[in-house]
């Protein structure tokens, strides 16, 4: 009940919004050139797929994570021109552990993924929107898992490190709908071509060895450079509130 009123109360919010804007979305002197003084227009996003798979979702299983690392955007526009630039930003920090009486695990997972892109913004309507351009890509990880392995006679400690660092960038596009004048819901397409340096570490140790005086095993490290090239279907929304 609560999820019907909540999706009732935002459709109509919608509806409101959408037919002042349909009426008043025309700035007086707007035809001459005059955007009411202001130069730039901002646009902030954040992805909105898990919040419309809660609520339209109505089978007991669990929606499969969006794809698209970017969880939060920023555009900046000028109006004149319809030139701007776009940010995207994604951040994962995840400590889990578990243990079973032999082996505990601690793992922990450091993400980072950073996009910066110029584009050119198409007014197809006073409804909507579209827009196209270039983005240069950056990302990060830094991922470790700890497995300790106890029995009555011994304890072995496996730790298992990577790290990477990515480069690259691509052609996107997007489309948004207005409800209003600062309210957008929009998706994105993209094709990114992107590299990596990447580096295992795996180091094991065993307790026992070394408080009995036996050195340490060197790690194992194993360096890895693959690449990427990957087509991102516009599966992915953003509500968007533009100022």
């Amino acid at each position: 009940m609560l999820k019907k009123t909540l999706i009732a109360g935002l459709l109509v919010a919608m509806v409101q919004g959408s037919s002042v804007y349909a009426q008043g979305s025309v700035v007086p002197g707007a035809e001459n050139g005059n955007t009411g003084g202001k130069k730039y227009e901002h646009a902030i996003g954040v992805q909105i797929n898990q919040l419309i798979n809660q609520v339209f979702n109505f089978s007991n299983t669990t929606p499969a994570a969006s794809s698209n690392p970017y969880l939060l955007t920023y555009n900046i526009t000028q109006k004149k021109s319809n030139y701007g630039l776009r940010l995207g930003l994604g951040y994962n920090y995840t400590a889990t552990s578990s243990a079973d009486g032999a082996t505990s695990t601690d793992t922990k997972i450091n993400d980072l993924r950073l996009r910066v892109g110029i584009e050119k913004k198409f007014e197809l309507t006073s409804k909507l929107d579209a827009g196209a351009g270039i983005d240069f890509l950056f990302q990060t990880n830094d991922d470790k898992t700890d497995v300790t392995f106890s029995t009555s006679f011994d304890t072995v400690l496996t730790s298992t490190k990577t790290t990477s660092t990515g480069f690259g960038g691509g052609a996107m596009g997007w489309l948004r709908y207005n409800f209003n004048k600062n309210i957008s819901v929009g998706t994105e397409a993209s094709f990114y071509y992107l590299t990596n340096d990447q580096t295992q570490t795996i180091s094991t140790i065993d307790l026992v060895n070394l408080h009995n005086g036996y050195p340490i095993p060197d790690p194992v490290e194993t360096k890895q450079k693959p690449a990427s090239a990957k087509f991102a279907l516009p599966v992915v929304f953003y509500m968007t509130v533009r100022f």
